[in-house]
């Protein structure tokens, strides 16, 4: 399961598919993946530099 970060209000939320709305700011806006694939991030699961 992927992490997801709203790109207007940087909620994060972990799911398979980011959702159409967002469910805080409750706006259309983009998400980006911000789940960690590399060593770097250790236990935290989430890539903090995004």
């Amino acid at each position: 399961m992927a992490e997801w970060k709203c790109t207007n209000c940087g909620y994060t939320l972990k799911a398979e598919t980011p959702p159409k709305e967002c469910p805080s700011c409750k706006k259309k806006c983009e998400f980006v993946d911000v789940s960690c694939y590399i060593p770097d991030c250790k236990d935290q699961g989430k890539d903090t530099r995004l």
